[in-house]
This record gives C-alpha cells, sequence and structure tokens, in this order.
C-alpha cells in the first residue's frame, strides 16, 4: 500500500502544474480526475474515450516530466452526481455511460493503469430503492466486464448523495455486481454520523481508498479538525493486504461547504501525520 495524491485536489491551475505541485510535495503517483466540465486539471471523459490512445501519450509524456505514476483515473460523466447516472430514467444514458467506458478501458490500458474509480448512480425518487439498486449493480457489472478485458479493475465510490449512501446499501451493490470494488471513502459516512464499525465493513472489498479528514456533520476538514482515525484504517487494510494506493484527496467546490479548506497545505499536514505509518 503507498500514500499518494490527488491532483485534482490541486484543479485550480492545469493539469500540468497540478503534477508539478504534486512532485514538489513528495508524491510518487497521484489520481488523475475525469470530472466533466470542472477545474482545469480533469480529462474530459469523452475526449479519453474518443482518443484513448492519443490522451494515454499525453498524459504518460506529462506523467514522465515530472516522475510521477497514475494510480488511479476518477470518471464522472456528468456535472453532478445525478447527470448521466447508471441510475438515470432514461435509459440511454447508462447505456451511453456503457459506451463511453469502452473507449476509456483502451486509455486505461495504453497507459497501464490498474484501477478507474466511477460512481454509483442515485436513488431516483420515482422508482423503488431494489429498483435503482439493481440498476446501479447492472451498470457497474457491465464496466467491470469492459474494464476487465482491459486489465484494469473498477471501483465505485459510495458517497453521500448516491444510492449507496450507507455502508449497507454499497454491499448490497456488490452482491449484484460481482469483481467490483469500493472506492472507500470514510469521508461520506462520517459526515452521516454514521458508526466507524460500519464502515470498516467496506475494507475487504476495497479497490481504491481515499483519505480525506471529516467529522460528524462536516464532509471536510483541516486534519487539526479530524475525527477519522485514519492510523486504524491503514493498520485494518495493512491486515487484510490491501496492495493499492491510498490517495489524500482534498478538494475544493462549493458542494457541502468543501471550499472552506487550503487544499495544499491540508495535504502536506496530512502527508507528514501519516508517513510513519505508510510509505509514499
Amino acid at each position: 500500500m503507498r500514500l499518494t495524491v490527488s491532483s485534482y485536489s490541486f484543479e485550480a491551475i492545469p493539469l500540468d502544474g497540478a503534477l508539478a505541485v504534486v512532485k514538489s510535495m513528495g508524491f510518487n503517483e497521484t489520481d488523475i480526475g475525469g470530472f466533466h466540465q470542472r477545474g482545469r486539471a480533469s480529462l474530459e471523459p469523452e475526449e479519453v474515450a474518443a482518443q484513448p490512445q492519443k490522451m494515454a501519450d499525453d498524459l504518460r509524456r506529462l506523467l514522465d516530466k515530472h516522475q510521477l505514476r497514475a494510480c488511479d483515473y476518477f470518471v464522472q460523466f456528468g456535472t453532478s452526481p445525478g447527470h448521466r447516472a447508471l441510475t438515470d430514467l432514461d435509459p440511454a444514458v447508462p447505456a451511453k455511460n456503457i459506451k463511453t467506458m469502452e473507449g476509456i478501458a483502451k486509455f486505461v490500458k495504453a497507459l497501464g493503469l490498474h484501477n478507474v474509480t466511477v460512481l454509483p448512480g442515485v436513488d431516483e425518487p420515482s422508482r423503488p430503492l431494489e429498483q435503482n439498486l439493481d440498476l446501479a449493480g447492472a451498470g457497474l457489472k457491465r464496466y467491470v466486464e469492459i474494464c476487465g478485458e482491459q486489465g484494469a479493475q473498477v471501483s465505485f465510490e459510495p458517497h453521500m448523495g448516491s444510492v449507496a449512501d450507507t455502508p449497507e446499501l454499497a454491499l448490497a451493490i456488490v452482491e449484484r455486481a460481482p469483481g467490483v470494488k469500493f472506492a472507500v471513502d470514510y469521508s461520506h459516512f462520517v459526515l452521516q454520523y454514521i458508526p466507524v464499525e460500519r464502515i470498516h465493513k467496506l475494507l475487504p472489498h476495497a479497490g481504491h481508498v481515499h483519505i480525506r479528514p471529516a467529522r460528524p456533520g462536516k464532509l471536510q476538514t483541516r486534519w487539526a479538525e479530524n475525527q477519522i482515525d485514519f492510523v486504524d484504517m491503514i493498520k485494518r487494510l495493512q491486515a487484510l493486504n490491501y496492495q493499492g494506493c491510498a490517495s489524500i484527496e482534498y478538494v475544493c467546490s462549493d458542494w457541502f461547504d468543501v471550499n472552506q479548506v487550503d487544499t495544499l497545505n491540508e495535504t502536506m499536514v496530512t502527508k507528514e501525520a501519516l508517513l510513519p505509518y505508510i510509505s509514499v
């Protein structure tokens, strides 16, 4: 397991600059954002899907320039979790996502990436929850098949506002999509005052991990205000022989007021606090 960082923590600047920041902070690996129409550091999913080899070659040149490796491509097809969701009421939407994922999988293979992170969809109120879970599971199952053919795994992030906004619902989706992993982020559950004992149950299925300090009622905090025991989480992952990345993931947006934190400073503070327990 390695300590990494999300390049999109610094998405106010272009990707080249964000990668320079990542390297200057002493990291060797980084997550790449694929957020539609967000920030300056993301690679647009549709562009990646349309030109997978070119986009992989361009990104590799940037990574080589800064002596970095990519450990994850985090895909968000829409401008919000409900936009272009796997659970969209229009079946043409998830079908389009699946088609786009075919190109993204080729990009991942060309780049030599091991993991793609995606969102599970939302709980559409006009349908029963079980049906939304079934649709999320069916879509994720197709993602797993598509990316598996290119040698990559798929991890979905259970998050606040999604159809998997509790650990139990996240596990229900795993049952519907064999082979899918979690991008585990405790902050989405701690925000909701969910006890960590329930969150720990996600770790055996971890394919990627986000480290974002939080406390009950607050999705993102400064390290000094953090109430998540990340050292305990790291030790649990090590006991499970987790071989992936644990990526420090501060973000800056209006969503849940996460724009109140200095992502640059807090990334360094968090890195220094965790280095005795996990190496970069």
